[in-house]
């Protein structure tokens, strides 16, 4: 797979997407390839995590604005603006639906829009030296990529209003403390921890993966007693695919499961 806004590698379980090419992407183009490049590693059975990480760049992307400035002054534009939320759209609904583990993991500056991009994904992963800010708002345009969901449910009410309407910079350490990333990692093992990561999530039986994350993203609008009904529909898709099989036999047998990944709870 070759694109010109990221590095692909797939090893280990894991397809590592790298952010690369031009600092500020074509957010058409780069939106395109992002969905060829979700798409295709949702269908490779040698990739059973994906991960977003820094490359040439880390997750800095931006708006038009200087466009949409002169596209307003000349009475229209809105049409330019309305594309670029449904760029947004199609890349952060790629990330929540792929029915693989997403994890995003940065030791850049997550900027303006990238912010939306990276606090989509299932795991947020930061070394010491990130650092993150939202859009600014002073242009007068609500920050959308689903930040208006993703920020709440992450770190609460006020503090997601807090960070959205002052646009200040969010140093690691605070990010870990108010809930906006999973897990900070130490620069001198970077690579190390990454692995591990992957490592670990490439042995979890895929289905039991995909309805997990189902699961948790549907829980802020289940009761006890639905959520419980999902739960046992879920461990029945498990009790009847193979990966499942796989992962008992393992675990009897004190050994690894040899897993293949698979698209979906009932493709194994």
């Amino acid at each position: 797979m070759q694109y010109d806004n990221f590095d692909v590698e797939v090893a280990d379980g894991c397809a590592t997407v790298r952010l690369t090419g031009p600092g500020a992407p074509d957010l058409g183009a780069l939106c395109d390839e992002f969905t060829d490049l979700i798409l295709r590693l949702q269908e490779d059975r040698a990739a059973r995590v994906i991960l977003l990480t820094d490359g040439d760049h880390s997750f800095d992307l931006h708006r038009d604005l200087e466009g949409l400035a002169e596209a307003r002054r000349g009475g229209g534009g809105f049409e330019q603006l309305a594309a670029g939320d449904e760029i947004a759209r199609r890349m952060v609904t790629l990330v929540s639906e792929c029915p693989k583990p997403v994890l995003a993991a940065t030791r850049g500056e997550i900027r303006n829009i990238g912010l939306g991009l990276y606090l989509a994904a299932d795991i947020r992963l930061a070394g010491e030296s990130a650092t993150f800010a939202a859009p600014d708002m002073s242009s007068g345009l609500v920050t959308g990529w689903g930040l208006s969901l993703t920020l709440p449910r992450l770190v609460g009410p006020g503090r997601a209003m807090e960070f959205l309407w002052t646009n200040r910079t969010v140093t690691a350490p605070e990010a870990l403390t108010m809930g906006l990333i999973d897990r900070l990692l130490p620069e001198d093992q970077w690579e190390q921890e990454l692995f591990a990561i992957t490592r670990r999530l490439g042995q979890v039986p895929q289905p039991a993966v995909h309805l997990t994350k189902l699961a948790v993203q549907q829980a802020p609008v289940l009761d006890l007693t639905s959520m419980l009904a999902l739960e046992w529909e879920s461990q029945q898709q498990c009790w009847d695919s193979d990966e499942t099989t796989e992962g008992l036999r393992a675990w009897q047998e004190g050994r690894p499961p040899r897993l293949e990944a698979s698209t979906g709870p009932d493709e194994d």
